[in-house]
């Protein structure tokens, strides 16, 4: 069996181990450059063809066609490793891949700067937003989330000069309330962490997260919209939901959305 749809891989951190400021459990989050180097490879390899994000979006089709099968690559945070690590393996495979950057965190220590990010630019790599500060979406009250949404698009296109148009959601928590203020504020669509192949101008892009033990065998997988590819992280998707929804049950009165942690 085969899912239809397009295969929009996520990374949310590269390097051997995660910075001192990332919560330890997130360490399977952390894919090692290794891995990336021969999962770029692999997608070459299988004869897929790495697009652009709105490319993808904005197809009429789902990308069924076997063996060219369209993939797109994100890298969410916005970390000095986007630069370090990511910026030569895709330069060196020949690809394009798209960041997803906290605005309010460009320009601190461990994190891109924006030299860097127009060097970055000037190489066809593009700049979307992963709201200003990355509090998670659907537990702000209605002026936070528009500033949020609004702030990151504003400060991104003011110093790249180019459109953002897709927003990647925080920990990937996505709501009706989510999506009408994304769309409100001149995004595309959201992009959340569903773990299934993403459909075409739909209103959310669904991404499949690499994680540190991702092996080969589901790596060609997901390139291959396999089920068994996906599963896995539709189950994460779904405890994400579940731990944030009790999360916003216990929270304190006064914070503001302010529920979760930061990474």
């Amino acid at each position: 069996m085969t899912l239809r749809g397009i295969p929009v891989l996520h990374y949310d951190g590269l390097g051997t181990s995660p910075p001192p400021d990332v919560n330890a459990r997130l360490a399977s989050h952390w894919v090692t450059p290794v891995s990336l180097g021969w999962q770029l490879v692999s997608i070459r390899e299988c004869g897929h063809r790495v697009v652009r994000l709105y490319d993808a979006w904005a197809r009429r089709d789902d990308g069924d066609q076997p063996g060219h099968t369209p993939v797109v690559l994100t890298f969410d945070e916005g970390r000095a490793a986007d630069y370090e690590v990511a910026f030569p393996l895709l330069l060196a495979a020949g690809v394009r891949a798209e960041f997803f950057i906290n605005t309010s965190r460009v320009g601190q220590p461990g994190y891109l700067t924006w030299s860097r990010i127009s060097e970055m630019q000037r190489a066809a790599m593009s700049f979307q937003s992963h709201s200003h500060s990355h509090g998670p979406l659907t537990a702000l009250p209605p002026q936070l989330l528009r500033n949020e949404v609004r702030t990151s698009k504003r400060v991104i296109e003011d110093h790249t000069g180019r459109g953002v148009n897709f927003l990647a959601a925080p920990f990937g928590l996505v709501d009706r309330r989510v999506i009408d203020e994304v769309r409100e504020a001149g995004y595309k669509a959201v992009c959340a962490s569903g773990g299934w192949p993403a459909q075409p101008r739909g209103a959310v892009v669904n991404r499949v997260t690499v994680l540190r033990d991702t092996s080969e065998t589901q790596f060609g997988a997901i390139l291959a919209r396999e089920p068994r590819g996906y599963l896995p992280g539709v189950a994460r998707a779904l405890r994400m939901r579940l731990l944030h929804r009790v999360a916003l049950k216990l929270r304190p009165p006064g914070l503001d959305g302010q529920v979760w942690p930061q990474r």
